[in-house]
């Protein structure tokens, strides 16, 4: 099979299983890992797919709503960064409403020496982190579930609804100065939305590839928010257009 024959039905595969794994791809295609790597890799360069541990993952909009453990190895440095961060914000607090996305797992993680606190989430993932690293009080948010990795819908909203915290700590599709802060699933938006409704203090956790991104929906506006978290200075335009109350962080 020709390289461009290969690396076709690779894009396919991705479009059909949002990612794949290398394994996965060598049993398809019959083809050796070594060969299969240099596709990913040539793929990569060209803006087809996104290389992550032991795999690939569509470009842009189409991996959002891959399953967790996907984004999870998407830019895990700039996440551990922005996590690392995130800390000195966690202060004297005591409630957080956290979301279920891959940056805020990594926050999770990093809160073993923190006690008496309490975290409310819609995250799978995130309230088994900090069953496993913390001794946090954990409330997961009942709902649908979506992916095995969080809950959403009318349920969840609802219960939300019946708390408050100190801080949310959350992420996102895209933020823009133009746009705002923007998701590109719906069901994402209304549980972000809520949160957002219920906590002093608004947090977003957000890497550097996402800024000048502008998706379907928008959970919030820039104004919304108090902190913005994140692993590098953002464009001269997107701080310009910053309002005047809202804080940015970064290394």
């Amino acid at each position: 099979m020709l390289s461009y024959e290969r690396q076709n039905q690779i894009l396919d595969l991705l479009k059909e299983h949002q990612y794949v794994t290398v394994p996965f791809l060598c049993k398809r295609l019959y083809a050796s890992s070594a060969t299969i790597r240099r596709d990913l890799s040539n793929m990569s360069s060209k803006g087809l797919l996104t290389r992550i541990r032991g795999g690939a993952t569509l470009m842009d909009g189409a991996n959002h709503d891959a399953p967790l453990f996907v984004r999870t190895n998407t830019n895990c440095d700039k996440k551990k960064i922005i996590a690392d961060l995130a800390l000195e914000y966690i202060g004297d607090s005591k409630t957080f409403f956290m979301d279920s996305s891959s940056t805020i797992t990594y926050l999770a993680t990093r809160l073993d020496s923190y006690h008496n606190i309490t975290v409310i989430t819609n995250g799978i993932e995130t309230s088994n982190v900090l069953n496993d690293h913390t001794s946090a009080k954990i409330f997961l948010i009942g709902g649908l579930i979506k992916n095995n990795s969080s809950t959403i819908g009318q349920i969840a909203i609802e219960a939300i609804q019946n708390f408050h915290s100190d801080k949310l700590f959350f992420s996102c599709c895209g933020i823009s100065a133009k746009a705002g802060v923007t998701e590109a699933i719906e069901d994402n938006v209304a549980i972000k939305r809520q949160m957002c409704r219920n906590a002093k203090e608004k947090i977003l956790l957000v890497d550097s590839t996402k800024f000048s991104q502008e998706f379907l929906c928008k959970s919030c506006s820039l104004s919304d928010i108090d902190v913005i978290i994140t692993d590098e200075k953002p464009d001269d335009y997107f701080m310009d257009n910053l309002p005047d109350h809202v804080k940015i962080i970064y290394p």
